[in-house]
C-alpha cells in the first residue's frame, strides 16, 4: 500500500523526524513508517507504543505535503449504518453542500461494526483515497484518532461525541421531552412509544428518557410493560410494534422515535380503519423528506444545517483553516412541525 511517508528519509515535523519516533518508541524507521501506512502489519504492542511516542512529542504531518499528495476530491463517510431514510436524507443534502467545494463522498460502510478501530485495523485502502473522513454513529477511540492524526486527515463525526474532533450532535433528549410537552398541549392523555434498541443507539435512548421524563413531571410515568414497545427502526417494524402497543394499551397518541417507524405506524391504521388524528394521533422524529409527503407531525432534526455546517469544517480543515484535530462541538436543537397526523 502506497503511504504518506518513505523509509529512506525522515520526514521532518517541525523538529521532529521519524527517526526521533523510532528512539522513543524503541523500534526501526521502517517499522514507525509501517505504523503510520499499514498499522494493521505491525503487532498492537509495538504500535500502541509508537503512538504513544507520537503524542508525546507532538508528532503532526505536514497538511500542506499531504494534500499536494493527495488532492483527490474525495471525502471518506463512514457509517456503521446506512439504510435509515435520515442517513439517505443526511448524504444527499451533504453531497449538494460538499460539491460546492468541488467535494465528493466516498461511501465507507464498516457492516454494523461500531467500533472504528476495530474497522480500520482491516480495511483501510481507502485512507490513500481521501482527503477527509466524515464518521457516523462510530465511537472514535485513541487507536483510531491516532490512525487519524498520522495521516493528518481531517474527521468530522456526526451523531457521535467526540473528544478529539470536531462533532455535530442532536439534543434527542430534549427533542424528546419537547415532543411530550407539545403532545400533552394537544390534549392528548393516553400515551405510547415506539422506538428502537437503545442498549446500542443512544439517540432512540435519549429520545426515550427526554418523553419519559416530563410525563413523570406530570404524575403520569409510562407503564413499561404497556405503553412502550420495541421495533426495528424500519417501516415494517414501525407497523408491527403498533399493533402491539395498541394490543396492550388504548392510546390516544403514539410517538415514535423516528419517522420511519411512524410512517409503518400510519400503514397500519390505514390497513385497520384507525382513523389519523381522529381515532390516534401519530407523531415521528427527524423530519426526513417522507414527513413532508405523508403530512406527518414530527421533530425538526435540520438536516440542510447540519450538512452545512459539516462541509465548512471538513473544508476549512482541508485548507488549514482549522487544525485538523478540533474538539468542539455544534448541538442542534429540534423543534416541532406540526402537520396533519396530531
Amino acid at each position: 500500500m502506497t503511504g504518506l511517508c518513505d523509509d529512506s528519509y525522515d520526514v521532518p515535523m517541525g523538529k521532529i523526524s521519524l527517526k526521533d519516533i523510532a528512539g522513543k518508541s524503541g523500534v526501526s524507521i521502517s517499522t514507525v513508517s509501517r505504523v503510520i501506512n499499514d498499522p494493521e502489519q505491525v503487532q498492537l504492542q509495538t504500535r500502541d507504543a509508537v503512538y504513544q511516542a507520537m503524542r508525546d512529542l507532538g508528532y503532526k504531518p505536514s497538511l500542506k505535503t499531504d494534500l499536494t499528495k493527495k488532492g483527490s476530491g474525495a471525502i471518506a463517510m463512514i457509517s456503521s449504518y446506512k439504510d435509515s431514510e435520515f442517513f439517505m436524507d443526511f448524504t444527499m443534502a451533504l453531497q449538494d453542500e460538499l460539491s460546492r467545494h468541488k467535494l465528493y463522498p466516498l461511501l465507507i460502510d464498516t457492516r454494523g461494526n461500531n467500533s472504528l478501530s476495530d474497522f480500520i485495523a482491516g480495511n483501510n485502502d481507502w485512507v490513500n483515497l481521501v482527503d477527509g473522513a466524515i464518521v457516523f454513529y462510530c465511537e472514535i477511540d485513541l487507536a483510531a484518532r491516532d490512525f487519524f492524526h498520522t495521516r493528518n486527515l481531517p474527521v468530522v463525526t456526526v451523531h457521535n461525541r467526540c473528544p478529539y474532533f470536531f462533532s455535530v450532535m442532536n439534543n434527542d433528549y430534549l427533542g424528546g421531552y419537547d415532543t411530550a410537552d407539545y403532545l400533552w398541549g394537544k390534549g392528548y392523555r393516553k400515551f405510547g412509544m415506539v422506538y428502537w434498541n437503545t442498549l446500542k443507539d443512544e439517540k432512540s435512548r435519549d429520545r426515550k428518557i427526554g418523553f419519559c421524563k416530563f410525563l413523570e413531571e406530570k404524575n403520569m410515568p409510562l407503564n413499561e410493560e404497556e405503553q412502550l414497545v420495541l421495533g426495528d427502526m424500519t417501516m415494517e417494524g414501525g407497523a408491527r410494534a403498533t399493533e402491539q402497543l395498541l394490543f396492550r394499551y388504548k392510546a390516544d397518541v403514539i410517538f415514535y422515535a423516528c419517522d420511519t417507524m411512524a410512517i409503518g405506524g400510519m400503514e397500519y391504521c390505514r390497513e385497520k380503519h384507525i382513523r389519523i388524528p381522529e381515532d390516534l394521533g401519530i407523531m415521528g422524529f427527524d423530519d426526513i423528506r417522507m414527513a413532508e409527503a405523508m403530512n406527518l407531525t414530527t421533530m425538526k432534526q435540520f438536516i440542510p444545517a447540519k450538512a452545512r455546517s459539516v462541509s465548512n469544517h471538513i473544508t476549512d480543515a482541508i485548507k488549514g483553516v482549522v487544525p485538523s484535530e478540533f474538539p468542539e462541538e455544534v448541538t442542534f436543537t429540534p423543534v416541532v412541525v406540526e402537520r396533519k397526523t396530531t
